[in-house]
């Protein structure tokens, strides 16, 4: 089952205490993990993923040290020492938590690179999943993230560098191969980023797209007509890259 990524929806109701007054529990948290769970197959049963789940939405809400493990075991309805014996720590949980949606992120660009591929057919499986996740190890992972973003811890830090950083070299190789270049140099670095960057908008700016333009994907809710304009697109900054080196060999080399 494949769903839309789609903005965190507005909590329903204000956290309430807990029975120790100590930590706080959101009861609408557990109803949107229970959602979630029951639209992509996930067995909400376990603790351990009880733990993660509750945890992704209280450290991207408040950050990492304004959460207490009381607080993330009572949202998850577990003893106060289920951290310590899964994970280890509250650094081991948040490891898990921002290692999950990578992961699947990265398992999800397997074979986009396939010599045997043609273009458009590359960008589409390298594209697909910046646009829509069968689990990507929570309800909704791009709230941390933006945080992340502002804030880079040094577990995010590594992690992107391990699992989304081959994926990122392997698409400047697939670009550089089709402009003709034998290595990608900055440019073609260049060109790669900016590939992404219109796909990722779509994930990290829909609140914004919503609040400017209303209604704008309704007719699309799969993105499917979207992601084929973002291929043709993509394919277009290919072939004017590879035009312009066939006019100025050496403008996008690296110096």
């Amino acid at each position: 089952m494949r769903r839309t990524i789609r903005p965190m929806p507005p909590r329903q109701s204000p956290p309430t205490p807990a029975p120790d007054g100590l930590a706080t529990v959101d009861p609408s948290a557990s109803e949107r993990i229970a959602a979630w769970a029951a639209a992509v197959g996930v067995d909400v049963s376990d603790p351990k993923v009880r733990l993660v789940l509750h945890a992704t939405l209280l450290f991207a809400e408040h950050g990492f040290d304004a959460v207490t493990t009381r607080e993330i075991c009572a949202a998850a309805g577990t003893n106060p020492g289920a951290i310590h014996y899964h994970f280890g720590d509250k650094s081991g949980l948040y490891r898990e938590v921002v290692l999950r949606p990578l992961q699947h992120m990265a398992q999800a660009f397997a074979g986009f690179d396939d010599p045997s591929l043609d273009l458009p057919t590359a960008l589409d499986r390298f594209l697909t999943p910046f646009l829509s996740t069968d689990d990507c190890g929570g309800p909704d992972p791009i709230r941390l993230y933006l945080r992340e973003l502002l804030d880079p811890s040094e577990v995010f830090t590594q992690a992107l560098q391990t699992h989304i950083g081959p994926n990122h070299h392997a698409l400047a190789r697939l670009l550089a191969r089709h402009i003709g270049v034998a290595e990608p140099d900055a440019g073609v670095h260049q060109l790669a980023y900016a590939i992404v960057a219109m796909a990722h908008d779509y994930c990290l700016s829909r609140p914004f797209m919503d609040a400017l333009t209303p209604r704008l994907l309704d007719d699309d809710p799969e993105l499917r007509a979207l992601r084929r304009r973002l291929v043709g697109w993509s394919v277009a900054l290919v072939a004017a890259e590879r035009e312009a080196r066939a006019t100025a060999p050496s403008s996008s080399a690296l110096p």
